[in-house]
């Protein structure tokens, strides 16, 4: 079966993307329709969720004897996941128009969209990047030591880190996590619809936080809750949490550009 792009906009001409503004409360429907996705598409969804749920497990299995880098590649997980839920965007759209779920036509249209998706791919690894060194640096400030054991891992916990050094780990995550919802809140989803280049996605999807940023801020909320909850679950919640959390992205950069 033939498969067309998502969006008939070609990448020679001059992109003009409008932003909508958007309420509060926006988010909540982007969930609902992200539940509502996942609910007409579970075979694919759950294969996703179960996907991503493995690679963080064997992310903890991996590096269970150096504790800092666990929390250091999970993070770093979370912070790509949109990215990682790219293949998820097509089949939201396939729904979304009434069409029935294709894997074979959204793995052409990512083919299709590759080398823009592999320049944003090495933008959000130049980010990880840079969080694991400081990262790694900042532990070794706390430890005096790159393999602290368990137990001293697990006195930052109980207050026996150095407070400023762990308020420079928290503000370093903090600046860098919102540095990535900021340049990809919607910019993997425009990619994946339009082929843009990822300096075009990057700007549109600033545009968007800046234009709706309490919307957004509520919407990073609700991310950032979800994942915690698929933390605590052991990931046996991101079966569900993650392709729910791919489809509403995409829901919210329908919302969000024209």
């Amino acid at each position: 079966m033939a498969t067309h792009p998502l969006s008939s906009a070609s990448t020679d001409d001059p992109p003009t993307f409008e932003v909508r503004n958007v309420g509060l409360a926006a988010p909540f429907s982007w969930l609902k329709a992200g539940i509502h996705t996942f609910a007409a598409t579970p075979g694919y969804s759950l294969l996703y969720g179960a996907l991503f749920a493995l690679a963080c497990l064997g992310t903890v299995v991996i590096t269970r004897h150096l504790p800092w880098l666990t929390i250091t590649f999970l993070t770093s997980l979370m912070l790509i996941g949109q990215y990682l839920a790219a293949g998820l965007y097509p089949a939201a759209e396939q729904h979304r128009q009434g069409q029935r779920i294709s894997i074979r036509a959204a793995l052409d249209q990512l083919r299709g969209r590759a080398t823009n998706l592999a320049f944003f791919a090495l933008f959000l690894g130049l980010v990880m990047a840079a969080w694991v060194r400081l990262s790694s640096l900042l532990f070794a400030f706390m430890f005096t030591t790159l393999s602290p054991p368990i137990d001293g891992f697990l006195g930052i916990f109980s207050g026996q880190a150095d407070p400023v050094v762990l308020g420079f780990f928290f503000i370093i995550g903090f600046v860098l996590a919102l540095t990535v919802f900021v340049c990809s809140a919607v910019a993997v989803p425009l990619i994946v619809d339009r082929d843009q280049n990822p300096v075009t996605a990057i700007v549109v999807s600033t545009r968007a936080v800046n234009r709706n940023w309490p919307a957004m801020v509520l919407w990073a909320a609700l991310i950032t809750a979800a994942t915690l909850i698929g933390i605590l679950t052991a990931f046996v919640a991101m079966l569900v949490i993650f392709p729910i959390l791919g489809y509403a992205t995409w829901h919210s950069y329908r919302a969000l550009v024209t």
